[in-house]
């Protein structure tokens, strides 16, 4: 239970789903801000593109400016991990003090060329499931079975990520909730989270208040309470790594289940 690392989230995006502040690259003081509230995390993913369910990419030119702008403007005391699937964007990132790599298309964009990327710098990359890519991926969302094409999928991308000379400790598995997933399959995933973790590495859950945890048409800004609950399940059921918008508020949900897990 100690060792579940806290992995906060940090929009550079203006149309992400949520948290994505239109002027928060212009405005020295707003991202000063949020960097301190995200102060406490284990780990700061930085994403600047949206995939959110129809996000339209972007070009690695923006995508590295957008990411310019951060790493000109603060220390590189934190643990800081790149969301991004490009390459260009990955290994600038990584030239300037970023430690890890979470890819949402799991080393297949661009011919593996992030597999070697991650293998070269020695860095921990998060392996991804998502079915089809943020444009299209909630257009078809069935299965035979859910569980079974994500650990087929883990089983394929793990393989190709050693012959690319990935080390075991630097893989990490996310299931991708909200990727190409009914609400169902995001709630069996964490449910079956046990089944992931047979497989042998670091899971990732990542499910801040998507819209699976919606109640009576509510936002993302409601969703607090509902993360919170799925996020507690997810670290009881093995979750390695939990990636939220609110870290402050999962670290005190990690520090009570300490807490009881410790109780006779």
């Amino acid at each position: 239970m100690k060792k579940v690392k806290i992995m906060g989230v940090l929009n550079l995006a203006p149309d992400s789903f949520y948290d994505g502040h239109r002027d928060i690259l212009l405005n020295k003081q707003k991202l000063a801000s949020r960097l301190a509230f995200l102060k406490d995390s284990d780990i700061i993913d930085v994403g600047c593109e949206s995939s959110r369910p129809g996000a339209k990419p972007i070009s690695e030119k923006e995508e590295i400016e957008r990411l310019s702008t951060l790493i000109n403007s603060t220390n590189k005391d934190s643990f800081f991990s790149i969301d991004t699937y490009k390459y260009k964007v990955a290994k600038y990132a990584l030239e300037n003090g970023f430690k890890m790599i979470n890819d949402i298309y799991a080393g297949r964009f661009d011919d593996n060329k992030m597999l070697e990327l991650a293998s070269d710098f020695k860095v921990p990359i998060v392996l991804m499931h998502m079915k089809g890519d943020p444009v299209n991926m909630q257009r078809d969302t069935s299965y035979d079975s859910v569980i079974d094409n994500i650990c087929s999928f883990f089983d394929e991308r793990i393989s190709v990520a050693k012959d690319y000379g990935i080390v075991d400790k630097n893989i990490i598995l996310d299931p991708g909730i909200g990727f190409g997933k009914s609400i169902d399959d995001n709630f069996s995933i964490v449910k079956n989270i046990d089944k992931f973790k047979r497989i042998g590495y670091k899971v990732l859950i990542g499910l801040s208040r998507k819209s699976f945890l919606s109640y009576k048409g509510d936002t993302p800004e409601d969703r607090l309470s509902a993360t919170i609950a799925m996020n507690t399940l997810s670290v009881l059921n093995g979750a390695d790594i939990i990636r939220v918008h609110d870290p402050s508020e999962s670290i005190k949900m990690k520090d009570v289940l300490i807490k009881y897990s410790f109780c006779n």
